[in-house]
């Protein structure tokens, strides 16, 4: 007998009890053949590295079993009929890569570590995500308040403009109407001296 390890990725929608059924499923078969698990574990669920029948999450299962390697074919026929296995790969290994106990606790560990590291790390892209976008927020509120205040700047520059030319307006205006006065009283004057003059000679005649 050979000793092998089979890695099989389930369907993420299944339960607890439907997962421990198709475990159990494999490991009948294997024992039917006169073979023996020596060490299994469930690694979870886990994203996968690409969608697998519109999946992006499967749920991964480990089993390192001793079967004759003629019956191998047989487990491999089994997960392939399975429509809840999405994928599986068995490989031949030898007897000093067996796992026990000791290592299921470790490998817990070390992917409870890598959970965490893992939250940590995205904990962190949010938080660094959060300050770039108060950042940018800052940025667009300063450059809004800029703008209006150049705006209403130029307003009061337009206004005052405006005033100015008014004012200038205002000036021509009284100017000409100065002019116009002056201009009257001045024919008033020319046309008074002109009928003295005519009185002057009617007299002498």
């Amino acid at each position: 007998m050979n000793n092998y390890e089979i890695v099989y990725i389930i369907h993420p929608a299944l339960q607890e009890g439907r997962l421990s059924d198709i475990k159990n499923k494999i490991h009948d078969k294997i024992a039917s053949f006169k073979g023996k698990v020596l060490y299994d574990d469930n690694w979870g669920k886990k994203k996968l590295a690409y969608a697998i029948d519109k999946q992006k999450y499967g749920t991964y299962l480990f089993c390192q079993f001793l079967l004759e390697g003629k019956d191998v074919k047989e487990i491999n026929i089994d997960c392939e009929l399975n429509s809840n296995i999405l994928r599986h790969l068995i490989t031949r290994i030898e007897s000093c890569d067996i796992l026990d106990e000791k290592n299921k606790k470790e490998s817990k560990k070390n992917s409870r570590d890598k959970e965490s590291k893992k939250e940590l790390l995205e904990k962190k892209k949010n938080d660094d995500d959060s300050s770039k976008e108060d950042v940018i927020e800052k940025k667009v509120t300063e450059v809004a308040v800029e703008k209006e205040d150049v705006e209403e700047k130029e307003v009061e520059e337009k206004v005052e403009v405006e005033k100015d030319v008014e004012e200038k307006v205002e000036e021509k205006k009284d100017v000409e109407e100065e002019l116009e006065e002056k201009v009257v009283e001045k024919d008033i004057e020319e046309k008074d001296n002109s009928e003295d003059n005519s009185e002057d000679n009617s007299e002498e005649k």
